[in-house]
């Protein structure tokens, strides 16, 4: 079994992709599938699919769902349980690569053990691995409160992972590859100041401080018309750096991750605007899963 929800969901077998049916059945599997390994309530099932306004029959409707998910794994040519009956609810039962998510903690937990090491083309590799398994937007097409509210923390997640491997890129001396994939997010997350602050590092290091210095002008135009706030003391420091021809910026030290798990959508609390649209890949774009 092979589910993805980084990105749009999709589950598959050997023999092939599964069809998943209609809007309420995956709602049911996007929320059992974000917390794989785990019992869900049906409680928890029913606000998925309807958020605060259920109808009478939702209880016997989820039961439904998981009955049409169950019968299209097995048409599939699954001979596992996919779903299991557990109370007060349903479970996925968690194995091997079943759940990209999965796959991605795990990869960015090895990321971030090879940069605490100083193993940093190790990191690169591992960081360029997880952030190969986003897709676009998370369970995209499946607005549901709790599952927007999912979503957001794997974007968090996302940006983070994205701006511990630019800064392993830059340590490895990468500027100038590092520049075109971070136009991206900077572009998508305009409020964002430490994708910033990289952006600019990579774009000085490859001798185009005229273009480092309008990423902060951009940064600053945004930031006082939206918010009416004044960029941040490191957006700041680093532009008057360039503006001084301050060497030290070219080895600027590199700050490796506290220790300890990623932060997903088990653990992240914080939460950041979002688009539901997706125009890049971070910095892992080298590899796709084949669901």
């Amino acid at each position: 079994m092979n589910f993805r929800i980084l990105g749009p969901l999709r589950a598959g077998v050997r023999q092939g992709p599964v069809d998943l049916g209609d809007g309420r059945a995956r709602l049911v599997l996007a929320t059992l599938l974000l917390e794989a390994g785990r019992v869900v309530p049906v409680e928890r099932l029913v606000e998925a699919v309807w958020d605060e306004d259920p109808p009478a029959s939702a209880r016997p409707q989820v039961a439904i769902a998981v009955s049409s998910l169950r019968r299209a794994f097995r048409d599939a040519g699954c001979t596992h349980r996919v779903i299991e009956t557990a109370q007060p609810g349903y479970r996925v039962p968690l194995g091997a690569d079943t759940v990209d998510a999965v796959t991605a903690e795990r990869r960015i937990a090895a990321a971030r053990a090879a940069v605490r090491a100083g193993r940093h083309h190790e990191a690169a590799e591992r960081f360029g691995a997880a952030l190969a398994l986003w897709d676009g937007p998370v369970l995209a097409g499946l607005e549901r409160a709790l599952i927007l509210a999912a979503a957001l923390r794997w974007e968090e997640l996302r940006l983070t992972v994205t701006e511990e491997a630019a800064e392993v890129e830059l340590a490895l001396g990468r500027h100038h590859e590092l520049v075109g994939r971070l136009m991206g997010p900077v572009i998508e997350h305009p409020f964002r100041e430490r994708l910033r602050v990289l952006l600019m590092l990579a774009l000085v290091r490859s001798g185009r401080q005229g273009e480092a210095l309008e990423v902060y002008r951009d940064a600053r135009r945004i930031l006082s018309r939206e918010l009416g706030l004044e960029p941040g003391r490191e957006l700041r420091e680093l532009y008057q750096a360039i503006l001084s021809d301050d060497l030290s910026i070219h080895r600027r030290p590199f700050t490796a991750p506290e220790a300890g798990p990623p932060s997903t959508s088990r653990g992240c609390t914080g939460a950041v605007p979002r688009s539901r649209s997706r125009r890049w890949r971070g910095l892992g774009g080298r590899g796709r899963s084949p669901l």
